[in-house]
């Protein structure tokens, strides 16, 4: 009798254990847990933030796009160009480095229209799509930035200063209308 419980005690804590084990997995299974940076599903937060604003994934360019685009910016880097002044006066021909200090000193923006060559008419510089990135670096608007806030504001202060002197506090034409 003893050797009969003894032997069922065993089967029966065997298939306890099995299914103890087989309860665990399910559980792990079900709360396994969620990758490093990721959500509750367990996608990447970018992912989930540009679902969210329905922001579209960047583009993968082919081999051919990006050897395109290469060539572009070293052709815009490399060209010739002519832009118009504010007087509508074609100037030029100048080169990257010289696009950038007028963009420094204001005599160039983004509405000033140029040319160079591969280009039809004059367009403005902002719908030449790699000249602008090449003309706005980072150390040109810093650049920019310095002149503005150091000289053309005080600058602008002190003419304003000598302006207001010259003056008239008050007009007398509304007195005097009717």
């Amino acid at each position: 009798m003893v050797d009969q419980e003894q032997q069922q005690q065993p089967a029966t804590s065997t298939k306890a254990k099995k299914g103890a084990k087989a309860k665990k997995g399910t559980a792990n299974k079900k709360a396994a847990p969620a990758k490093k940076g990721a959500g509750a599903s367990g996608t990447p937060p970018v992912a989930q933030q540009r679902k969210a604003t329905g922001e579209r994934p960047p583009a993968k360019l082919t081999f051919k796009q990006k050897e395109a685009t290469d060539y572009v910016r070293m052709a815009t880097a490399h060209n010739v160009w002519y832009y118009r002044d504010r007087m509508n006066v074609a100037r030029g021909p100048c080169t990257l480095p010289v696009l950038k200090e007028c963009w420094v000193h204001g005599i160039i923006a983004e509405d000033t229209l140029v040319w160079g060559h591969g280009l039809i008419d004059f367009l403005p510089i902002r719908n030449v799509r790699t000249l602008v990135p090449q003309i706005r670096t980072p150390e040109v608007q810093v650049a920019t930035w310095f002149k503005r806030t150091f000289a053309l504001k005080p600058a602008l202060n002190k003419i304003r200063k000598e302006r207001a002197e010259h003056r008239h506090d008050q007009s007398d034409q509304v007195d005097t209308m009717y």
